[in-house]
């Protein structure tokens, strides 16, 4: 019986196509830290949950990454930098960067109860 079940979820999930979410390919960039004892900068997304996206070694001035978000959606992701020295002292937060993506690829409902009428 159990095998049963098994089979029925995952031809549903075959037929149905499951939906994981669209990729954005992103690119952060920002201006070099000179300070002597810099080690690497880190890139947050801080839009909900504060997330780590990379660690990122100093010099480097851009990093591309990804980001999944639900498929036909639309929202601002927001992100920020932050520096790293040698002695593992983290700055504060850089100004925040902000990625407004628009993935709606649903059409609007269909109007309903046209008429016609002589002016």
């Amino acid at each position: 019986m159990k095998m049963k079940w098994i089979i029925i979820v995952f031809s549903l999930l075959f037929i149905c196509g499951p939906s994981f979410g669209a990729t954005l390919n992103l690119r952060a960039t920002w201006t070099a830290n000179t300070e002597p004892d810099m080690r690497e900068y880190r890139l947050y997304r801080t839009d909900g949950t504060r997330t780590l996206i990379g660690t990122i070694a100093h010099p480097t001035t851009s990093y591309n990454f990804t980001i999944t978000v639900p498929d036909n959606s639309s929202g601002t992701l927001t992100f920020v930098l932050t520096a790293v020295d040698t002695n593992n002292n983290q700055s504060a937060d850089s100004t925040p960067a902000s990625y407004n993506y628009n993935l709606d690829t649903i059409p609007p409902g269909v109007p309903r109860n046209l008429s016609v009428q002589n002016q």
